[in-house]
């Protein structure tokens, strides 16, 4: 038998492949293994900000943190894991807990979650919520794991009440950051506004509320009106403030001392220009009555009621007339009040 020791190295190549090929699969079975139990050590810790990722048996701690204690925890629970030779820190740490934010944005069919959120059980509560109050928006969910949040039943009792608002809104959007709670957009009815802004014995406990940026709901036709029967005067309609709310009220004492006064007024936008102008006017000229009506249609006003005589008629009618902004319109529906005593025939 003859020895060709150089035919050996023929195959040396494919030797080396196959040598090579199986160590990798090794290496990457054993990446796997460490990374699944690495998950589950830091989910079991509440402390699923923190990924570790492994190369060979060298871990790599990523994610946001919002302590240093929580950060060496997440360290030493990766590193205390049987086959972990190292664990390099490349998480970030954010300076303090006040800064904790998490943000939703909600438009005509969908809800964007961003921002940081603890664990994920309280992801998965927050996408729940939002299903199960608004279930016809589409969630598109780009929310980070990031420790260092509030006490947890606090913080979910917020971003709970931030959807809340978040649900009274048309369009808009919700910001948390810290205690700090900011809700901007339209909401989508009058009965909505006054939710969102006067959000009484709802709002959690520490939590801080800004809604400057919140706008009443637009409506069409701006219809406002007035009764006022001699003992009663009521609003109703729409105002485009609770500034003008408390104008009109403030207008109406003035006018109407001894009246008593109801308030069903509601907040909305659409108001056109002039308009407490328009308002203020036909107010005055309806306290000049015995009782009447005020209806104002955007810019069509109409005035209606009983006054004492034909000569008050006559003012009125030109006072309301001369007194609206030019952009007005006005009709008068004005009879004079029939004296039934003075009608009643004399007898001898």
């Amino acid at each position: 038998m003859i020895c060709r020791p150089a035919k050996w190295l023929w195959g040396l190549p494919a030797l080396i492949f196959v040598t090579a090929f199986a160590l990798y699969g090794t290496n990457r079975q054993i990446e796997r293994d460490l990374a699944e139990q690495a998950a589950a050590a830091l989910q079991d810790a509440e402390l699923q900000w923190a990924i570790a990722r492994f190369e060979g048996r060298d871990a790599i701690l990523e994610g946001l943190s919002f302590s240093g204690k929580e950060r060496d925890a997440a360290l030493r629970i990766v590193g205390d894991i049987w086959g972990v030779r190292k664990v390099v820190d490349n998480s970030d740490l954010i300076a303090t807990p006040e800064t904790y934010s998490w943000f939703a944005r909600k438009d005509e069919n969908r809800i964007k979650i961003r921002g940081h959120v603890p664990t994920k059980s309280d992801r998965q509560a927050i996408i729940g919520f939002i299903k199960a109050a608004m279930p016809d928006l589409e969630v598109d969910d780009k929310m980070i794991f990031a420790g260092g949040s509030p006490a947890r039943e606090q913080w979910l009792g917020s971003v709970s009440f931030a959807l809340v608002q978040l649900g009274q809104l048309k369009k808009g959007a919700v910001q948390l950051s810290g205690p700090n709670l900011s809700v901007q957009g339209e909401a989508k009815s009058s009965e909505a506004y006054r939710i969102i802004t006067s959000p009484v014995g709802q709002l959690p406990k520490g939590v801080k509320l800004n809604v400057k940026n919140v706008a009443p709901p637009v409506v069409e036709p701006f219809v406002w009106r007035a009764k006022f029967t001699g003992s009663l005067l009521s609003f109703s309609g729409f105002v485009p403030s609770e500034k003008t709310r408390e104008q009109i009220l403030q207008r109406a004492k003035t006018l109407f001392p001894d009246t008593k006064v109801e308030d069903g007024m509601e907040i909305a936008s659409g108001a056109p220009e002039d308009w407490l102008w328009a308002v203020s006017a036909s107010m005055i000229e309806l306290h000049r009555l015995e009782s009447g009506r005020i209806k104002i249609d955007d810019t069509e006003l109409e005035l209606s009621g009983i006054a004492a005589d034909e000569r008050t008629i006559k003012d009125v009618t030109q006072s309301i007339q001369y007194s609206l902004p030019n952009a007005y319109s006005v009709r008068e529906k004005l009879t004079a009040r029939i004296d039934k005593a003075a009608d009643k025939p004399t007898t001898n």
